[in-house]
């Protein structure tokens, strides 16, 4: 059990559900900010909540305490979607996002949800495909809210148009996208968005770092195996990127992609003996 895997196991047997923001906080210092001061971040989490409560009564409805406290950190605070530079891996860490107030769709979440905890509003993370959103129970059923853009409600419409957007697809909506995501998978899709981040920026040391975070947090996901061998591969890392690839088609071998994998580590072989 690596040193991330046995952090979230911890917290998890002291807490009923994993607190996410103090999760992303330790992946940031995983692998980009080894000095990063958790409890000063964790800090400035609480005194944005101790802002919001003294701004939004919880004699509201619980509609009205999640439009304001949107409000509150999309106009008020500053939080705004990094439209600019999107890709750029800071948008994923959230020490930068407290510090730069730009952030991913997933990390102006997790910024939202931490905070609508702290205020009782009952938020969770829904993971659409290609963009994160948060929605809210309510007696009057739930609301969904768009961190990236404004903070503002969408609808299922609007929920087409942003799948469309960012995933391409036109078809129809499936319910399960819309369901509330667990904190670890929550913290997986993060670290899923630094490995992309990373792999186009062709940054294969820190992408490497991520996808090893993935597999603490994923165990059961044997893709992780294949990612980590190709950006092994791409680092030159020979031995490495052999071993992974050949773990992932034993643990899967009647995967898609199997055959392709097999090909390619005959070449990776050929190429390990011409170094030896």
């Amino acid at each position: 059990m690596g040193r991330m895997a046995e952090w979230l196991y911890r917290d998890e047997l002291a807490l009923a559900e994993l607190n996410v923001a103090r999760a992303a906080l330790q992946v940031a210092r995983s692998i980009a900010y080894p000095a990063l001061d958790i409890p000063a971040y964790m800090a400035n989490l609480y005194e944005l909540s101790e802002t919001a409560a003294a701004a939004i009564s919880t004699g509201l409805p619980v509609i009205e305490q999640a439009e304001r406290l949107s409000a509150l950190l999309f106009v008020e605070q500053g939080f705004r979607g990094n439209t600019l530079a999107y890709y750029d891996p800071r948008n994923s860490y959230l020490n930068e996002v407290l510090d730069r107030r730009l952030g991913l769709p997933i990390t102006l979440s997790i910024v939202y949800l931490e905070v609508a905890e702290r205020l009782g509003i009952p938020a969770y993370g829904i993971g659409l495909p290609g963009h994160f959103i948060v929605g809210v129970h309510s007696a009057q059923g739930d609301i969904w809210i768009d961190p990236f853009h404004g903070g503002h409600r969408v609808d299922l419409s609007d929920c087409a148009d942003l799948i469309r957007m960012a995933a391409g697809y036109e078809g129809p909506l499936e319910a399960s996208w819309f369901a509330p995501l667990s904190g670890r998978d929550i913290l997986a899709r993060l670290l899923s968005n630094l490995r992309s981040s990373y792999v186009q920026a062709s940054s294969w040391s820190d992408a490497a770092a991520a996808i090893r975070l993935l597999r603490e947090t994923q165990p059961e996901v044997v893709e992780h195996l294949r990612d980590l061998g190709l950006v092994y591969y791409q680092q030159r890392r020979l031995p490495q990127a052999a071993h992974y690839l050949n773990s992932y088609l034993n643990r899967a071998p009647d995967a898609a992609d199997a055959r392709v994998i097999r090909d390619g580590m005959r070449n990776l072989l050929d190429e390990w003996v011409v170094l030896n």
